[in-house]
């Protein structure tokens, strides 16, 4: 089951350079890293995460979740279990309130995987390729916009490990600001 959900997620998302399969692969473990010591389901949270981005835009979160459920039928996932991969997959954008720990694991990791220099560089691709933006004031509203969630972590440990992200992202948006106004 999980082998099939992983190689949907490669052969759907192939060509994404930043919101294809190593984004889905880097969020599962950053969730698991999260969630040491929490209980959650696995099998759920790794179908959450390798199938949250299934549809770009991400903000077209009703298809993703869609084609989400149609891939958990294919692959054998429990009916039973299913609607809590579709909620966390619907609930897993900052500004969302996530209502399962599954939800918040992918919540976080998502998030975290939006900060640092990895974040930097996913916003900077995701501004041209998923908002179309076409200056660089509008790559610059959008790494503020996405770093004023950094405070909306449900983990401390997730808290933790965003620490020197969100640091570094600061420190990157100041230079930028300050190159953009040479």
């Amino acid at each position: 089951m999980r082998k099939l959900i992983v190689q949907y997620v490669k052969d759907l998302t192939a060509g994404r350079l930043a919101s294809g399969f190593e984004h889905s692969y880097r969020v599962y473990h950053l969730a698991r890293e999260i969630g040491e010591g929490e209980q959650y389901d696995d099998d759920v949270l790794h179908a959450a995460c390798f199938l949250h981005n299934i549809e770009i835009p991400a903000r077209r979160l009703a298809e993703a979740a869609e084609k989400a459920e149609l891939i958990l039928s294919e692959t054998g996932f429990p009916p039973d279990r299913t609607q809590l991969v579709i909620q966390a997959i619907r609930q897993h954008r900052p500004g969302s309130r996530p209502t399962t720990v599954e939800g918040k694991l992918l919540y976080d990791a998502n998030l975290l995987d939006t900060t640092g220099a990895i974040g930097f560089a996913r916003l900077a691709i995701g501004a041209f390729f998923w908002h179309h933006y076409k200056t660089m004031q509008e790559v610059l509203d959008l790494l503020r916009e996405r770093l004023s969630h950094a405070d909306s972590f449900h983990f401390e440990r997730a808290r933790r490990m965003a620490a020197p992200k969100i640091a570094f992202m600061r420190e990157a948006i100041a230079q930028l600001e300050t190159e953009m106004d040479l």
